[in-house]
């Protein structure tokens, strides 16, 4: 009898349990149907405010010359072998080395022991393409432009 009465009451505690919500809560509702969903599948959905006619000279909001205008340009400095980037304020006057510099302490490849003369700066040409050869001096000199300016430190050792 007592065997019954200890079965009966773990069949009690299982159901009980399997009724519980667990811990992520209860089972949600249904959910309701927004209006909007139910909307003809042809319509044209396209906003008008993104339009070329709304804004038909966008290019003299956003000046995207290739010309050099302001005092402070941000750059980007990239390690072209370790893929690592940073982004730096510069004036045209701003020597290429000090670039190298800024740029190696702020992405953490200032080690002593490596020697600025072991990278050499390229200004990019395309994604991903270095110029035609190392620069030197101020970057205004090397076709410092107010958009889209980078500068690829190459690690190229005199003597390995």
């Amino acid at each position: 009898m007592a065997s019954k009465l200890g079965l009966g009451a773990l069949l009690v505690l299982v159901a009980l349990w399997n009724s519980m919500p667990g811990f992520v809560g209860t089972l949600p509702s249904l959910r309701h149907v927004h209006s909007w969903a139910a909307a003809d599948p042809n319509e044209d959905m396209t906003k008008d405010w993104d339009t070329f006619e709304v804004y038909p000279n966008w290019r003299t909001m956003v000046d995207v010359t290739k010309d050099q205008t302001r005092s402070v340009v941000e750059i980007f400095f990239t390690l072209l072998g370790q893929g690592a980037r940073c982004r730096l304020l510069v004036t045209p006057d701003t020597p290429v080395e000090e670039i190298l510099k800024r740029g190696r302490k702020e992405l953490g490849f200032d080690q002593e022991w490596i020697p600025d003369s072991d990278f050499k700066l390229y200004v990019m040409e395309e994604h991903g393409v270095p110029g035609k050869g190392p620069i030197s001096g101020p970057v205004k000199d090397h076709g410092l432009t107010d958009f889209e300016y980078e500068i690829y430190a190459i690690f190229e050792p005199s003597s390995y």
